[in-house]
């Protein structure tokens, strides 16, 4: 191991041996925002020149033929290295553009400000009359042959961006715009710093000299694995490591000590497992009831952990990858297999099987996953195919009726799951085949997993629902809409805008919510009586019966209850959706009764407290005979 103190302008030297600093392929992406941009900006400003910022850990890349570039492999610091080279850019656009204001007849302003330029440039881009054609990293720009000094991972196509960032700036003459350039973190990183930095020479001189003289401990060693290793134990500026980046270099760095596996094969297992679960928070979560699952086989469980928590989880992988990294990897990858289909990336052949995990997942029940991966691992000991489909439609009522009313308590799902698992384990070790009977007997007869009963879940229901659990509400206005639809008007009620992933259906308050009640409803709910009507509203806004689900109901906010019945369609892409609440939506034909009348939301042409208090009551009436349990 090397380590040296040098400075960022020495760290990317522009005379004698030029350096490179890549970001493997298998480090996680640009992952800094607004408040890092914010912090490292704040930090160059208010501290003095020679500011120690923090370590770079690198592995070098050996080339020995006469004139090839040195290549730098970065482990850690990419965040810190790839931020201050948008920061360069984004001076050197500034500046470039004051250039352009000058008189050139100052001749001593103008050449100082060329050489300022002209080594900014060469810390970005070094550019090579001749290269192997194999060189890591280079690239033709208008026929000549360039190198990026930091140069990013392809992922999320941060390469491509860091690219046309360049060439906006004038470092590069050839780049095309990336599809979607403008939303990702690079461009809003190098928009972020042209607003902020100073728009004077004099005061963008000062930030240049003191980013040149930024420090940092370089710290060059031999293998992957050193380097992995040493990484884990430095206190960095960067983001903090999660579980899964720590897991992830400490078995790939296991993979190459113990087995000898090139770490390039070892990333490619990993993004097998990634592919499989491509979400982070799902990535967590799997990393914690992988071991929640499976503790219950010896080779699994760690003595001091009873359960993975996410302070505990580093504990339990530290163990499992020591003992046997490959063992570990491949099992890993096995069970992520199970998981994905619970997380809906992957299905199973059972079509029926399918749609019940699809709405599962609607009801918030991941807590669920640590016991239906264990039987998804272990479907031989099933006594039939009918086992999961009756467990997972339990499981849709149960947590249901959890998330609605708060019982079992949060902090219990995870240890009523593994008492679950538990018991199925030591049913199967000793000869029995596993029941759905017996798993949901597991949870009603278990004092700690035993669910709220009838009479408190009515009592939730009835109350302001939307306040207490906005996303349970939607579930159940999903629900009723699911019974009463019809095949001419079904639309998907839980599609996403591709702009920004937000639900195009969003539940609408038909009563409006808003502190400034519209004279049209004071009339229409309190007969003119401002107070009342205020008093009716909170009282009644956010119960179930003043809910509906309305595509882009921000066309309805605070209008008449005339015009929101009556709003007529608007043309969404290729597709026609219908806003008002005569849209055709079975929740909107929903009867209930009120005056001795049966009437739906799309007929009636009043809305006041008896209508809400009336379609409210029904509601609830039927959510409960859908979601209680056998012999209630």
């Amino acid at each position: 191991m090397q380590a040296y103190k040098l400075s960022f302008a020495d760290l990317l030297k522009i005379e004698g041996n030029i350096e490179h600093y890549h970001i493997p392929k298998y480090q996680r992406e640009y992952v800094w925002g607004k408040t890092e941009w914010e912090t490292l900006i704040n930090d160059i400003n208010e501290n003095d020149i020679d500011y120690f910022i923090g370590s770079v850990i690198v592995v070098a890349y050996s080339d020995a033929r006469p004139g090839a570039e040195k290549i730098y492999q970065v482990v850690d610091g990419q965040q810190r290295l790839t931020t201050l080279t948008l920061l360069l850019a984004a001076i050197y656009k500034k500046l470039k553009a004051i250039q352009a204001t000058l008189d050139k007849e100052d001749e001593d302003v103008f050449s100082d400000l060329g050489v300022k330029l002209n080594s900014i440039e060469r810390k970005l881009v070094h550019r090579k009359k001749a290269a192997y054609n194999d060189e890591p990293g280079g690239f033709l720009d208008k026929q000549q042959v360039c190198f990026l000094r930091v140069q990013p991972s392809s992922q999320n196509s941060n390469l491509a961006d860091y690219k046309y960032i360049f060439k906006e700036c004038g470092l590069l003459k050839d780049a095309d715009v990336p599809k979607n350039f403008g939303n990702r973190r690079f461009a809003r990183a190098f928009y972020y710093f042209l607003q902020e930095i100073p728009d004077s020479l004099e005061d963008l001189e000062l930030l240049l000299d003191k980013i040149n003289r930024l420090v940092f401990i370089h710290i060059a060693v031999g293998t992957q694995a050193d380097a992995f290793v040493l990484f884990e134990t430095l206190n960095n500026r960067g983001v903090d490591l999660s579980p899964i980046d720590i897991i992830k270099n400490s078995l790939l760095a296991e993979m190459e000590k113990q087995q000898q596996v090139n770490i390039d094969d070892s990333f490619q297992r990993w993004q097998e497992l990634l592919t499989l679960i491509p979400d982070f928070d799902n990535q967590l979560r799997f990393l914690r009831q992988y071991y929640n699952a499976f503790k219950v086989y010896p080779e699994i469980k760690h003595d001091k952990v009873t359960k993975a928590t996410k302070t505990t989880v580093l504990m339990v992988y530290e163990r499992l990858i020591k003992k046997n990294p490959d063992k570990i990897f491949n099992d890993l990858i096995s069970k992520a297999k199970s998981y994905s289909i619970l997380t809906g990336v992957s299905s199973t052949e059972s079509n029926q099987l399918n749609q019940k995990i699809e709405e599962l997942n609607k009801v918030g029940a991941a807590a669920s996953y640590t016991l239906l991966i264990y039987l998804l691992q272990n479907k031989e000991h099933l006594v039939d195919d009918g086992v999961l489909p009756k467990l997972v439609d339990f499981l849709i009522k149960y947590y249901l009726r959890r998330n609605v009313t708060d019982t079992p308590n949060t902090r219990d799902l995870d240890s009523i799951n593994i008492d679950v698992v538990e018991h199925c384990h030591h049913s199967i070790l000793s000869g029995n085949k596993l029941t759905a009977d017996f798993i949901i007997a597991l949870h009603l007869n278990n004092a700690k997993a035993k669910p709220a009963g009838i009479d408190v879940f009515r009592k939730w229901l009835s109350d302001a629902i939307y306040e207490n659990n906005v996303g349970m509400t939607r579930y159940l206005l999903w629900k009723i809409d699911s019974i009463y639809h019809t095949r001419e008007y079904a639309p998907d009620l839980w599609k996403r805008n591709e702009n920004n992933n937000a639900f195009i259906w969003t539940i609408e308050h038909v009563f409006p919510e808003g502190k400034n009640i519209p004279e049209t409803w004071i009339s229409m709910v309190a007969n003119g009586d401002k107070k009342l009507a205020e008093k009716i509203q909170e009282e009644c806004v956010h119960k179930l019966g003043n809910l509906t689900l309305s595509a882009y109901n921000s066309n309805l906010s605070n209008r008449s209850f005339e015009d929101k019945r009556n709003l007529t369609t608007r043309r969404v892409g290729a597709e026609d959706v219908k806003i008002g609440y005569l849209n055709g939506l079975g929740l909107n034909k929903f009867n209930y009764q009120v005056n001795n009348e049966s009437i739906s939301l799309s007929e009636t042409k009043i809305w006041n407290q008896s209508h809400i208090e009336a379609r409210t009551n029904q509601m609830v009436e039927k959510i409960i005979e859908l979601f209680k349990f056998d012999g209630e």
